[in-house]
């Protein structure tokens, strides 16, 4: 897949969603966050990405090699903050999830 403006636009979205969240992550991981707050940021960074990509006429699917490789990160974070809001995990689940995503996109690199 080769690399356009579209698709650089689109990856940098899916990077700030992911950077919304890691920014959190800190707060969340010392326990001045709670898991419930957690996953509604993880939940809201993603359909803040959802909405952007909507109002600009496109469906979300990867436009490039870079959004294909971050879609998986999206989706962990729809689907681990989902799954703990239904009570399908719990906040040492979330946690985890928060770990690497904090080692995978440090702030300030």
């Amino acid at each position: 897949m080769p690399e356009t403006q579209e698709s650089m636009q689109q990856a940098d979205r899916i990077e700030n969603a992911v950077k919304k969240v890691v920014a959190l992550g800190p707060d969340f991981l010392h326990g001045d966050m709670s898991a419930q707050a957690m996953t509604d940021a993880m939940i809201a960074a993603v359909h803040s990405y959802q909405a952007e990509e909507e109002a600009d006429g496109r469906d979300g699917a990867p436009l490039g090699a870079r959004s294909f490789k971050l879609m998986p990160v999206l989706q962990e974070l729809i689907t681990c903050g989902g799954g703990y809001q239904a009570n399908r995990c719990d906040a040492d689940c979330v946690a985890n999830t928060i770990r690497q995503l904090v080692d995978e996109f440090p702030l300030g690199a």
